[in-house]
């Protein structure tokens, strides 16, 4: 029985782990309402689809709403077995102002977990809501979550870092074709285990499109991640090796720099080996993140 549980705790956090490579209900932050685009012709006005557009990274309120669908194959030895989990998160956060980079500071109004057809349910133990404060990324760097402590062990740091897959900090001025990217290395901890990460994104610019009364920026991520470390579980030393890659593409509102719509895949292989053992995790993850 205690295996089962130990098994069910590492589904958990190997789809928190693809949310690093990259993380309810209060009621959400209401956004600015977007203001009417001007027919294109207009004379005196730019046409807003036209490049480049203009992030403006100022401050704000917002709110999001993150879902994590993961298949999980495991092996060990010559025994396989197939899961699937799914994680869904609210979060409604502010973009300060006076500081550079910008301080981040939020809540997490909603997390609930569902493993098989088993409906999500909140999790026992975990006390909403949950206070979040970082570091918005900046120059080439990845923002970096401080309250809770990415590397601290237990179930809210395990859930705050799934943050990571939202916060996108791009430059003042895109174009089509342009890009950035970011990265980061920082540690967190899964069942008492402390694991290493390294994190690396690239962001390419596709365009602008219209979206109702507002034009948002499109842009395309690949990502990539690697994951090493070990302690002792059950008494016996473990060590975890992991390297993963994702795709995403990002709808992205000029005004505020922030996420509006966002769908994407990760793989994530995993490698535990113990004395006695040695498991073999394969994982599919598929990601939605939505602004209410």
């Amino acid at each position: 029985m205690r295996s089962r549980r130990v098994h069910s705790r590492w589904l958990v956090g190997v789809a928190i782990v693809v949310g690093v490579a990259v993380v309810a209900c209060a009621p959400p932050v209401s956004t600015p309402s977007a203001r009417p685009i001007p027919a294109p012709g207009t004379p005196g006005v730019r046409d807003p689809l036209e490049a480049p557009w203009v992030m403006v990274r100022g401050a704000g309120s917002f709110a999001h709403r993150l879902r994590f669908e993961s298949t999980l194959v495991s092996r060990v030895d010559t025994v396989e077995r197939v899961d699937s989990s799914a994680a869904t998160l609210s979060v409604s956060w502010s973009r300060l102002a006076g500081s550079d980079p910008a301080r981040l500071s939020g809540l997490v109004t909603e997390y609930r977990v569902s493993a098989g057809a088993v409906e999500p349910q909140a999790l026992a133990g975990l006390l909403l809501p949950i206070p979040l404060v970082a570091a918005e990324g900046w120059s080439g760097t990845q923002a970096r979550l401080e309250v809770p402590a990415s590397g601290a062990c237990g179930l809210v740091a395990s859930v705050t870092s799934l943050l990571r897959e939202l916060l996108v900090s791009p430059p003042t001025r895109l174009v089509g074709g342009s890009s950035w990217s970011d990265s980061a290395s920082y540690e967190i901890c899964r069942d008492s285990i402390p694991l290493r990460v390294r994190s690396v994104r690239r962001f390419v610019v596709v365009g602008a499109e219209r979206r109702g009364a507002e034009v948002l920026v499109l842009v395309d991520r690949t990502s990539s991640v690697s994951i090493a470390g070990g302690g002792m579980q059950f008494g016996e030393p473990l060590t975890i090796t992991a390297a993963g890659t994702g795709t995403m593409r990002l709808e992205m509102r000029p005004a505020g720099a922030v996420v509006v719509l966002a769908r994407g895949e990760s793989e994530l292989t995993m490698t535990m080996r113990g004395r006695r053992r040695t498991q073999e995790l394969r994982q599919h993850t598929r990601i939605e993140i939505t602004s209410p």
